[in-house]
């Protein structure tokens, strides 16, 4: 599967200038699905291997993976899809990303990227994955505490050390969000907590 062809198309470029705190929003048209937020073996995985979309509102998607047309999930996903911040579960992790196709990260290239919702703000200490993404594992209730802090605010700040800062559109966010608990959670990847807008009955 050529993930820049069924990925990259209707991806907006991300713009940042060199030497400046730049701050913008990213999140104001419907987009294709983030490249970041596939699983890194999505190009040789045989043809039953698909990414589906759970939910989209906003600037915003759930997605999962499913390596065999549908009977087991082995990825959740949910983020803006601008890319500029993303949530991943898996059997073996959960992670905060960051993507920009026009980034070209050096192998393992860390730095620090802050998010701020409202009173709540955090460092997470990211890492490049490739050459266009940053990852950091994070646990599941410091994951909880800001999904609970974005269902409570209308934007997020996303700032990468001391350079960009950029601005994410909470907009449409919360459902979204709230399929990835549920997907983590359905999976046992993680207990993320009860959603703003999870119901506890479907009565």
């Amino acid at each position: 599967m050529n993930r820049k062809l069924n990925f990259l198309l209707g991806c907006m470029a991300l713009v940042s200038l060199p030497g400046m705190a730049v701050a913008q929003s990213y999140d104001d048209r419907p987009r294709a699905m983030p490249v970041a937020m596939q699983p890194e073996d999505e190009n040789s995985s045989p043809s039953p291997s698909q990414m589906l979309v759970d939910e989209r509102a906003g600037g915003w998607v759930a997605i999962h993976h499913t390596p065999d047309a549908g009977v087991h999930t082995d990825l959740c996903i949910a983020g803006s899809e601008s890319e500029i911040l993303m949530f991943r579960a898996d059997a073996d992790s959960l992670q905060v990303r960051s993507a920009d196709d026009h980034w070209t990260l050096a192998n393992g290239e860390k730095g620090d990227m802050t998010v701020s919702v409202g009173t709540y703000t955090r460092v997470f200490h990211m890492q490049a994955n490739d050459a266009t993404t940053l990852a950091a594992d994070i646990r599941a209730d410091d994951l909880a505490h800001l999904l609970d802090a974005m269902a409570t605010s209308h934007m997020a700040v996303v700032k990468f050390g001391n350079r960009t800062t950029l601005s994410v559109n909470l907009a449409g966010s919360i459902p979204v969000l709230d399929r990835f608990r549920g997907c983590a959670e359905t999976q046992h990847f993680a207990n993320l907590g009860q959603g703003a807008g999870q119901k506890a009955s479907p009565f």
